[in-house]
């Protein structure tokens, strides 16, 4: 009941927000700040899906619908807006050609949720001189209440307002605690903190050294975060982000940092923590020969559904039908059959095919790539970047994309680095 209200509560601080200054900018910032909330459930299962982001964004979607649609013949971008396109096409047809065509039908609508914001995000930016860091900084508070909440689960155990939150948080066995925040999983937690910690390397030009510091204090403590979700994938792309900024800074810089990361591995070696991630070292190999059979069980799937897949959302289904060996049991008997194979990019390959999942690496890898080629003239955009990569390596081991938070944080940062490739650019 507790997440009923409090998404009753957020919609009802957006109208009145809305209300009183109904701007694009009212719906932007307010999602930003509201980022612990946006994925609540409005209603009950049996009634639906439907989640906060959903009503904000399609209300926004009726009052600012004439942005939404203007383009001038001087904004540049228009290659993502076809890629966009193009992807919805395919995500539909998958659908249509599925045996399941009416299977959880409801996520459909995500990626076309997701776009809106995508759009309005650019079109504020873009129009906006303070725009920029105006976003930015509601984001950053809203990283920084959900690392908090880790800190507090400390404390006092897990808990959420939800019913959804997984059954792997507590191992019976070890007796480790993965903390998942507000997240319905620790993994999911985990990949959202390593991506919005970069988001806190973002610092207005006249900002106050007290406060750089501040914030690079808490860019720090969200490392501690990440462990105490025990989130392997997360701490890598966590590290290999910090790495790919180090690359970009200068001498000074990389010998500091990397005195620091030598002097923290010495002291886990020494020390041999067994607490959090750490605890967790010794079923690498376990790991990946459970996750291993589940990759060659989906790899026969997309042999023989190579161009469409067999439809958006349908995993779950389909193996309960033909890879019925693809279950977990839990205590009492259940089985449990999986709706993702241990692998991000193998959902999206196994249920939209090679023409689906093609498309959506180009909306990844293009932003990127030009990014990466304007560094050297704009090292900002290297944040951003960074962001991105930290979440594509945990994204490897599990689909988070379901959650809107992860959702909306990679589109964020997608259209970050969008926006700092090309300032007056628009989707």
């Amino acid at each position: 009941m507790l997440q009923y209200i409090l998404a009753l509560l957020t919609i009802l601080t957006f109208g009145y927000f809305l209300f009183r200054k109904p701007t694009l900018e009212t719906y932007v910032v307010f999602i930003a700040f509201a980022l612990p909330f946006i994925d609540t459930k409005i209603l009950p299962l049996a009634y639906g899906l439907v989640k906060v982001f959903d009503v904000i964004t399609v209300v926004s979607l009726v009052f600012f619908f004439k942005d939404f649609i203007s383009f001038r013949a001087s904004q540049k971008g228009k290659i993502y807006l076809v890629l966009v396109v193009l992807f919805w096409v395919c995500l539909v047809l998958s659908k249509m050609n599925s045996a399941y065509p009416l299977n959880n039908l409801h996520f459909i609508y995500q990626p076309f949720t997701i776009f809106i914001f995508a759009r309005f995000l650019l079109i504020y930016l873009e129009e906006e001189p303070e725009a920029f860091y105006k976003f930015i900084s509601a984001f950053q508070l809203s990283v920084i209440v959900l690392a908090g909440i880790v800190f507090l689960q400390l404390l006092v155990g897990p808990f959420s307002y939800s019913a959804d939150i997984s059954g792997n948080i507590v191992n019976e066995d070890t007796g480790l605690i993965r903390y998942p925040g507000l997240f319905q999983d620790s993994q999911i937690c985990g990949q959202f903190l390593a991506m919005g910690s970069f988001s806190l390397l973002y610092f207005k030009p006249d900002i106050e050294l007290k406060k750089k510091r501040l914030y690079l204090l808490f860019f720090a403590f969200i490392t501690i975060a990440i462990i105490l979700a025990a989130s392997r994938s997360a701490l890598g792309g966590f590290g290999i982000g910090v790495i790919l900024l180090l690359l970009f800074q200068n001498t000074r810089t990389k010998l500091i940092v990397g005195s620091l990361g030598i002097a923290l591995g010495l002291l886990v070696f020494i020390i041999q923590p067994k607490e959090g991630v750490f605890s967790r070292t010794d079923s690498i190999s376990e790991d990946y020969l459970f996750r291993k059979s589940i990759w060659e069980e989906t790899g026969e799937i997309i042999d023989q559904y190579p161009l469409l897949g067999i439809g958006f959302g349908n995993f779950q289904k389909y193996i309960k039908i033909y890879k019925q060996d693809l279950y977990l049991e839990k205590s009492g008997g259940e089985f449990y059959y999986f709706n993702q194979p241990e692998n991000g990019y193998l959902k999206i390959l196994v249920e939209q095919g090679y023409l689906g999942f093609s498309i959506f690496l180009t909306l990844m890898v293009v932003p990127i790539l030009k990014g990466i080629l304007n560094a050297k003239v704009k090292k900002e955009i290297m944040y951003s970047i960074a962001a991105v990569l930290a979440w594509a390596v945990a994204f490897n081991t599990n689909y988070s994309l379901l959650d809107y938070r992860i959702l909306l944080a990679v589109a964020t940062f997608v259209c970050l680095t969008i926006f700092n490739n090309q300032p007056k650019t628009a989707v």
